[in-house]
């Protein structure tokens, strides 16, 4: 299998060539990487620093001192780095334009500070430098290196300036010494006088000493006593701390407190002032009930009546749409004539010179004119009639809408007042059942209770045939919706009608009706309408479709006035806006059914409440919560009470609105009336014009024949027959188009008849419902009203116990802030008081101490009493000795040599001496062993992504000779690549100490490097190789390469003896640059071949595991290196 494994790579020109390609890629990827580092410390002369001198002058010791100039005059001479002298401004443009890695600033205080060595308070001399790490952060630490250095120059040459002037005063001193010496005289002779005073010294101390011990012993018990006082200190200060933080919380508390206790005496107060009305408003109430009832009635009669009347307005719109369509359908008959009569006057005016040919012409001509106008004046006789006669019916039908408008106004205005005082009364009923809850006896709650629980129920049950009946109506409504939007079609249709009419055509052709019943029945169905409108619109209209003959083209000279069907389209115009505010009353009224919906949930709650009262009357507790619970039921009721009010008002403002539309509406109508009629009686004059045109023509065709003889008048008069003709044409087109435009508007509001039918039978259904809800409403406020007289006495007590209580709560009130400031003064001085017991406490061992120190102190002091005679008298003695030793010193000192030498050893005393242990030329050798090993490495891993490594080249061998085909060709590769790497990098300039420990390194770390990542792709594939570039992640940090591991972070330390690079890179430095010992080498290739055997024995187990599988037919993680499949 060995054999075979080698022989696919031969034939397999593809694999031969990745492997080849493979086995350099440890060399390239070494030769590049250290290249480009190879010497950065060597060539550190060319990284820009930037030197800014801002540095004046000063005067030193009547020298001139200018550190600032020395230090860049010594710059210039060093190149360890590139020094660019360069201005402030510069110096910031450079930075910020990545041209300089480092600026060091010589301030202009540079000097000056320099010169305060000898005052009082001498002031450092500060050399800034800047860098900018992110540029690049060696060149940063380089320029770091190198200002450190450029720091130890500047004190040196300092120092040296400074040692120079301490020489200076040293020489000074010397002469001084003399006069010390005999200043020294002077001293013994003060000596012999200090001990005289020293013998009264001793006698004092002795009398401190005495005092100070008593102390000691009083002073023993005072921390005790004062660690109690800040203890307790410290308890009142956290007291006072929560007390002040509530202070706010307690005012903010009364003063909401007092509010609402205000507010509940003012209602309560309010009440009482209200509550000998409230019978008399319950009174009214049922009376506005009964008038709700009785204007509900007169509603109801209203929509009865126009009701009845909605037949006779489909009958009166039909026919109305009947005529229109016959003068729409006659019209363009007409226009076609009046066409080719002015054509034929033309030629004629043209042809008077030819006018015995003509003359058959005309007389043929002539003849065809009299018939169509006959025809036409038939037709549009006809038409007109018919629209005269719909229209009219459509006046009739909405004579009476105002009045059925004005019963619904007055019904919603009863409704309104009604709702009105229902609110008002049941919010007394709401406020007196506090006062009932206080003062009633459990026999009269249960009496009362029951009486309004029937009261309740009956008010509850008409209040739900009230929301039955306006959800009927808001239902019914809807239609009114869909009138409107087919009126607007209307509207459309009329217009298109004024326009088609300025249509004209000059052939001779024939007109039809054209509209067949399938036709309208398709309309109807497109025009958006439910199922049931939809069904009575096609039944209204069944039978008005039909034909229509052919009829010939006619001619006349009269002008049709298209003025009446444009007043037409305004009436239209105005019916659209009035069933627009009819829209908007609808809307109204679905908002109102929804207001009396929420109302009658309220009295639901309250009827419940009221059956909870009446059950349990016996427990007086239950009792109370029971009537609560029923007067926040009433106030529910109240406020929704309100509600209907609100909108029973809004409905009866829509009613007003509307009623004032009404009568512009049917004011519309009539108008439209009128102007169907002159349409009718133009249409009558252009008859008899036509028959005028008719006997004309007829006299022209007979005298023909005395035409020769009358050329000349014949021609004058076919002159003024042609100007007729076209002032004819002209006003057909308007003609047309109206009559057009007025046929599909009437047409398609005959559509929607049924709609508007419909829909006021839903409206009258609607109002009889409501008229039979508000019958029960009235008889409920009846029972309602004989259940309020026994309320006042409750609430006279409730409101003197609310007073009094407001009156305490007032009062309280406004002592709270002063309380609340009283507190934080004092908070504030527990304060104070405790930082100041603790500054005595932490004191207090201080001053014990101090006590005893004293005492101490004080004793021996008495105790050296003698001592310090006796030294008094040494004292003087030694005076004498003093001169003379300084004058002796003066003389020394003056002796002494201060030279230049001397202030440079005083600048430089050390000089640094380097030897090597080891020699690294540079970093390029110092970073090989970590590049070469890491670079092996990378090569193994990439062979075994390109090499089909779970592959066999011969199907029937063992686990054994599948896995020494493959350890062969691993082998092979990582020998060929560490040699080739090894030699190449030495010939590109690496210099090795010991050439056989680097090759065998190179070869070791190469081979364990293949056995490990082909063990980890032969068992776990694709995922084995990510763990293989795992591996290499954690080698780059752990394995010691860069720097030292010491500085290392620790989990990197943790894993640093477990990596194969940790040892590789051990031998390579051993073997490049010495210094580690044949004893590192040899432990290091140890542990490479410890690690080659685990992974050879892994790789073994993996496939024989593998084959094992393989050979059970478990399937694998993919089929990109399937397992054992034959090689091709």
């Amino acid at each position: 299998m060995i054999r075979k494994e080698w022989k696919f790579i031969g034939k397999n020109r593809l694999i031969l060539i990745s492997v080849l390609a493979i086995i350099f890629i440890p060399f390239l990827y070494s030769i590049f990487f250290l290249k480009s580092v190879w010497d950065p410390y060597g060539d550190t002369k060319n990284l820009p620093v930037a030197v800014v001198n801002l540095d004046k002058s000063v005067d030193y010791q009547g020298k001139k001192l200018a550190v600032g100039d020395q230090m860049v005059s010594n710059l210039k001479k060093n190149h360890q780095l590139g020094w660019r002298f360069v201005s402030s401004e510069k110096a910031k443009e450079g930075m910020k334009d990545k041209k300089y890695y480092t600026v060091v600033t010589i301030p202009e205080d540079f000097s000056a500070n320099a010169a305060t060595l000898t005052d009082k308070n001498p002031k450092k001399m500060q050399l800034k430098y800047s860098t900018n790490a992110s540029l690049n952060y060696i060149g940063k630490v380089i320029s770091d290196v190198g200002t450190e250095k450029l720091n130890a120059e500047v004190r040196q040459q300092v120092t040296k300036s400074y040692a120079t002037a301490m020489f200076d005063q040293v020489k000074k001193a010397g002469k001084g010494f003399n006069d010390a010496a005999t200043g020294a005289k002077k001293l013994k002779d003060g000596a012999v006088q200090l001990n005289d005073g020293t013998k009264q010294y001793t006698a004092g101390v002795t009398q401190i000493h005495d005092g100070l011990a008593t102390m000691a012993v009083k002073v023993a018990d005072l921390p005790a006593g004062v660690q109690k006082l800040t203890d307790g200190s410290s308890q009142l200060a956290a007291g006072l701390d929560q007390l002040n933080g509530k202070t706010g919380e307690l005012a903010s508390g009364v003063s909401q407190l007092a509010n609402g206790s205000g507010q509940v005496t003012s209602g309560i107060g309010t009440l009482q002032s209200k509550l000998s009305s409230m019978p008399s408003a319950v009174s009214q109430l049922a009376n506005g009930s009964g008038k709700v009832t009785q204007g509900l009635g007169v509603l109801n009669n209203g929509i009865q009546q126009f009701s009845d009347k909605t037949g006779a307005l489909v009958t009166g719109v039909t026919q109305l749409k009947n005529g229109l369509y016959q003068l729409d359908v006659k019209v363009p008959q007409y226009t076609n004539g009046v066409y080719q009569l002015n054509s034929g006057i033309q030629q004629l005016n043209g042809q008077t010179g030819q006018l015995v040919g003509g003359i058959q012409q005309l007389s043929n001509g002539a003849g065809q004119l009299n018939a169509g106008v006959k025809a036409y004046t038939s037709q549009v006789a006809g038409g007109t009639a018919a629209l005269k006669s719909g229209v009219a019916d459509l006046a009739n039908n909405t004579a009476s809408l105002p009045t059925s408008i004005m019963d619904l106004k007055k019904a919603v205005d009863s409704v309104s007042t009604g709702s009105s005082q229902l609110y008002a009364a049941n919010g007394k009923v709401s406020a007196g059942l506090q006062q009932v809850s206080d003062q009633l006896n459990a026999s009269d709650i249960t009496k009362q209770a029951s009486a309004l629980k029937d009261e309740l129920g009956s008010i509850n049950s008409q209040l739900s045939a009230l929301s039955s009946a306006i959800s009927s109506d808001a239902s019914e409504s809807s239609s009114t919706a869909s009138i409107s939007g087919q009126l607007a079609k209307i509207k459309g249709d009329v217009g298109a009608l004024a326009t088609a009419t300025t249509k004209t055509t000059t052939q001779t052709g024939s007109a039809s009706s054209g509209v067949s019943q399938a036709s309208i029945n398709a309309k109807i169905d497109g025009a958006g309408l439910s199922p049931e409108d939809a069904a009575k619109a096609k039944a209204a209209l069944a039978g008005v479709a039909g034909t229509g003959a052919s009829q010939p083209a006619t001619t006349t000279s009269e002008k049709v006035d298209t003025g009446k069907i444009a007043s037409i389209q305004s009436e239209i115009s105005t019916v659209e806006g009035q069933i627009s505010k009819l829209n908007s009353l609808s809307a109204k009224q679905a908002s109102l059914n929804e207001k009396v919906s929420s109302l009658t949930g309220s009295f639901q709650k309250l009827a419940s409440s009221a059956s909870a009262l009446s059950s349990n009357s016996g427990d007086m507790t239950q009792l109370a919560a029971t009537i609560k619970t029923l007067a926040k039921g009433s106030q529910d009721v109240t406020d929704n009470l309100k509600v209907l009010s609100a909108g029973a008002g809004q409905v009866s403002t829509g009613v007003d609105k509307f009623s004032g539309s009404a009568a512009k509406l049917a004011d519309g109508v009539s108008a439209l009336n009128n102007g169907a009629s002159a349409l009718a009686d133009q249409t009558d004059k252009n008859s008899k014009n036509v028959a005028k045109l008719v006997e004309g023509s007829q006299s022209l065709s007979d005298g023909t024949a005395l035409l020769n003889s009358q050329t000349p008048k014949l021609t004058a008069g076919v002159g003024q027959l042609a100007a007729g003709g076209s002032r004819l044409v002209a006003n057909n087109a308007q003609l047309n188009s109206g009559v057009h435009q007025l046929y599909s508007g009437v047409a398609a509001q005959s559509s929607q008849m049924p709609v508007l039918v419909s829909g006021v039978h839903m409206l009258l259904s609607g109002s009889n419902q409501l008229l039979g809800g508000s019958s029960q409403v009235t008889g409920g406020l009846n029972q309602l009203n004989s259940a309020v007289a026994a309320m006042p006495a409750g609430i006279n007590k409730l409101y003197n116990g609310s007073s009094q209580v407001t009156g305490g709560l007032n009062t309280l009130n406004s002592q709270v802030p002063m309380l609340a400031s009283g507190v934080q003064k004092l908070d504030s001085g527990s304060h104070d008081l405790n930082a100041g017991l603790n500054t005595l406490n932490g004191s207090t061992g201080e001053l014990v101490s101090g006590v005893n120190q004293l005492n101490d102190g004080a004793a021996k002091l008495d105790a050296n009493s003698a001592q310090l005679l006796d030294g008094s008298k040494q004292l003087s003695d030694g005076n004498g000795t003093l001169a003379s030793a300084l004058s002796d010193g003066a003389k020394e000192v003056n002796s002494t040599p201060l030279t230049d030498k001397t202030a440079d050893m005083f600048a430089a005393p050390v000089s640094l001496k380097h030897s090597d242990y080891s020699y690294v030329p540079n970093y390029g050798h110092a970073l090989a062993p970590y590049v070469l090993s890491l670079a092996l490495y990378v090569g193994a891993i990439v062979f075994n992504f390109a090499y089909p490594i779970r592959k066999v080249s011969e199907r029937g061998g063992t686990a054994t000779d599948w896995f020494l085909s493959k350890v062969s060709v691993g082998t092979v590769v990582a020998i060929a690549m560490a040699l080739i790497e090894a030699t190449i990098m030495m010939m590109a300039g690496i210099h090795v100490d010991h050439v056989g420990q680097y090759y065998i390194t190179a070869i070791m770390i190469a081979l364990t490097s293949m056995y490990i990542v082909m063990f980890l792709s032969m068992a776990f594939d694709n995922p084995g190789r990510f763990v293989a570039m795992l591996l290499l992640m954690l080698q780059l940090g752990g394995s010691g390469g860069t720097f030292p591991m010491e500085v290392t972070n620790h989990f990197y330390n943790v894993i640093h003896p477990f990596l194969p690079l940790t040892y590789s890179i051990l031998s390579f430095r051993q073997a490049i640059t010495s210094g580690l010992g044949s004893i590192t080498f040899a432990q290091s290739m140890w542990a490479l071949l410890v690690f080659s055997v685990i992974a050879l024995a892994l790789l073994w187990f993996s496939m024989v595991r593998l084959q094992k599988r393989h050979l059970e037919g478990k399937s694998q993680l993919d089929d990109n290196q399937k397992l054992q499949e034959v090689e091709r």
